[in-house]
């Protein structure tokens, strides 16, 4: 936690201190919390016990300034996120209106009245005019013997809290959304360039095999199934470049633009028109896993809903400081005048001082009916932040297992990717001498490809474990706070 949210938790601690209702106290786990994470045997990068944090921005670690880029803009122009911030200053406003509740209000005020009388005296009629001004201020405060102005500046403030942590782990959403849909975009670009490689290869192979049907020395037969290689693998081409540009799509929604399907709007070509090598990223650097009991204070969502139980919690003190009595003190002086030029200087002055005592007594039943419902929000609350802690050691697990089998599943398939181009030559090489029939060599085509596929979106999932690992486990995302309430008094 930062320091500055320690400092507010202490001062929820210390609001407590002659209030009624409990006290809040973080509630135990039923499920028994391991020492460290599950074990691993071919895994040891992940799980390495260190005191190193990932670096705070750390998608800048792939190397691109477009990606980079696309992260700034969505921090500022994310609507999600801007309304996330509009809820923290709701809550920060709540907050300063509850603890203003504990202080006295002065109020001034001022009246100013002509009047005319008539007398019947004899004949005619007397008429008098008389002139009343006058000036106070009002004091009034109430003591709160016990507690219930406190404890809903305490709720107050653990749901500002509470918001301020939301934002946080949506920024952390936000982020880990676009990186990994930056990674989908730069995997389905390679397959659109895999698929058009694809194409330009098998058609070659349908002219070849047409020729040699021409010189007779191929069936029919042969040029129907090259044939057939080659269209299956165009259709290919359009749902892939269809994925893309809903891809593209979801990227600038993140980003606060309009949905195009141009971004990124290079595609596959530079300047000059001719296609880079598409390469995926390098994987991110090892991430210190640390222990399942840091998570409770690394995750802001985790944070987030401790702070709402807090507050609800809280509110239960509120509602039952409404079963004892309010005691309030009010305070007013001023002065009075006919002239209003004489209004500071007369010598009438006024002034009262009143206690008042209210008890609530008919209406009790509806005060322990919002006990009730306090003490079952509550509850609701607790179990809420208990399904939450068990959900995010989930998606540390999740994400420790899809970093290792993923990684596992990579290096067989570079295998499978080697053996397969190995056989393609082999395979082509036979046919073309008359060896063996055409399906050998289509097949060995096929498997080629389908290899090659399937490699590229494993590269793109083991890239994408870790920046689920990341946002698992919660941090370090202290340079995203841009806090907008520094300048609170709390």
């Amino acid at each position: 936690m930062t320091l500055k949210l320690i400092s507010s938790v202490l001062l929820l601690a210390a609001l407590t201190g002659c209030a009624v209702g409990p006290d809040y106290v973080r509630p135990e786990l039923e499920a028994e919390v391991p020492a460290g994470w599950a074990e691993r045997p071919t895994m040891t990068e992940a799980l390495a016990e260190t005191t190193a944090s990932p670096m705070s921005r750390w998608w800048e670690s792939f190397g691109d300034t477009t990606l980079n880029s696309l992260v700034e803009k969505a921090l500022v122009h994310n609507n999600d996120l801007a309304a996330a911030a509009g809820r923290v200053l709701e809550a920060e406003a709540l907050f300063g209106g509850a603890k203003s509740q504990q202080y006295p209000t002065l109020e001034i005020g001022g009246t100013g009245s002509r009047s005319k009388n008539s007398q019947a005296g004899s004949s005619t009629f007397l008429p008098s005019h008389s002139n009343a001004f006058s000036a106070n201020a009002t004091l009034r405060y109430e003591a709160d013997l016990w507690g219930r102005l406190a404890r809903g500046k305490e709720a107050a403030l653990a749901s500002l809290l509470s918001s301020e942590q939301d934002r946080r782990a949506l920024a952390q959403s936000l982020i880990a959304g676009v990186v990994r849909t930056w990674l989908q975009i730069r995997e389905l670009q390679m397959q659109v360039e895999l698929n058009d490689r694809t194409v330009i290869n098998f058609t070659d192979n349908l002219e070849t095999v047409q020729n040699r049907y021409n010189r007779g020395l191929v069936t029919a037969l042969d040029v129907h199934l090259a044939a057939q290689n080659l269209a299956a693998a165009q259709a290919i081409g359009p749902a892939t470049r269809l994925s893309l540009a809903e891809s593209r799509r979801r990227l600038e929604i993140l980003v606060g633009q309009y949905p195009s399907g141009l971004i990124p709007s290079n595609d596959l070509e530079n300047a000059q028109g001719t296609q880079p090598p598409m390469v995926m990223p390098e994987p991110l650097a090892p991430v210190p896993a640390g222990l399942p009991s840091d998570l409770l204070e690394r995750r802001p969502d985790l944070v987030a809903a401790e702070m709402n139980l807090h507050a609800t919690v809280a509110r239960i003190g509120e509602a039952k400081a409404a079963l004892y009595p309010r005691i309030s003190l009010t305070a007013s002086a001023g002065s009075s005048s006919s002239e209003l030029n004489d209004l500071f200087t007369s010598p009438a002055d006024v002034w009262s001082l009143a206690g008042n005592l209210f008890m609530p007594l008919i209406n009790r039943g509806a005060t322990k009916a919002q006990i009730k419902a306090a003490e079952a929000r509550t509850m609701q609350a607790t179990a809420m932040y208990r399904s939450t802690i068990l959900q995010a050691f989930s998606e540390v697990e999740n994400a420790l297992d899809q970093d290792h089998y993923q990684k596992l599943q990579e290096d067989f398939l570079v295998e499978s990717v080697s053996s397969a181009r190995r056989s393609v030559d082999l395979a082509e090489d036979r046919y073309m001498r008359g060896l063996d029939n055409i399906l050998v060599a289509l097949e060995s085509q096929r498997r080629l490809y389908t290899a090659e596929s399937q490699l590229l979106t494993t590269e793109r999932l083991r890239r994408t474990a870790r920046v689920n690992l990341i946002q698992a486990l919660g941090g370090p995302w202290d340079e995203l706070n841009n806090d907008q309430n520094q300048g609170v008094e709390r």
